[in-house]
């Protein structure tokens, strides 16, 4: 399944091209326009608006003895194998020219072979939630920043 990937990969490096980011401010308003300086400071950005917030454990606590839980049998449901019949009603509610991937392969794709690939796209999607490893084409993303008002160099 990840063969093909690198086809992929590169379509989507030539898109991406055609949005290059030339210039990102600096925290201080200093443009960046080196490419190293503009990923330091956006990996900078994006670690301190991910990181966790310092937290009171005994405010978790109290959080959590509210969680609803699941109870035995829905548990037992879904720790059931997976399905090709699950799959097919999950392709069958996907929207239409939608690509869920970054291939750029739409729901309508999956549908027209399904018969051929859905078989073996379950083997492989049951074979790593048994493992609990993901294929590495599953385990990346390309992350688009998607313009808004203001200065687009102000992450």
């Amino acid at each position: 399944m990840d063969r093909g990937s690198r086809f992929f990969y590169a379509l989507e490096k030539m898109r991406g091209a055609k949005k290059h980011v030339t210039c990102l401010l600096a925290e201080d308003g200093t443009p960046l326009t080196d490419p190293e300086e503009m990923c330091g400071r956006a990996r900078d950005f994006y670690t301190s608006l991910f990181s966790p917030d310092p937290t009171d454990p005994g405010t978790c606590g109290v959080l959590w003895k509210e969680l609803p839980t699941v109870g035995v049998g829905d548990r037992d449901r879904l720790e059931l194998p997976l399905t090709l019949a699950e799959f097919s009603e999950a392709l069958r509610r996907m929207p239409t020219n939608k690509s869920p991937g970054m291939d750029g392969l739409t729901g309508e794709f999956y549908r027209a072979f399904w018969d051929i690939l859905g078989p073996d796209l379950v083997t492989v999607w049951a074979e790593s939630l048994q493992s609990g490893v993901l294929l590495l084409s599953c385990r990346r993303a390309v992350l688009a920043l998607l313009p808004k008002k203001g200065d687009l160099r102000d992450l």
